[in-house]
């Protein structure tokens, strides 16, 4: 393609388009490991500190 300024744009216009879907693809991938994780609190019932 040549050099053009309107050729310019349109490829930044791709490039943005390619981050959001990098971005999302990777949001998504977080959202699934995070599943993966237990809920907030489950299981600290083993770690709690004794009383002096």
């Amino acid at each position: 393609m040549p050099d053009t300024k309107s050729g310019r744009e349109r490829n930044g216009k791709n490039k943005r388009q390619q981050l959001r879907q990098r971005l999302y693809e990777q949001e998504m991938e977080s959202l699934n490991e995070d599943a993966d994780l237990p809920e907030f609190g489950e299981g600290e019932e083993d770690l709690a500190t004794d009383e002096v």
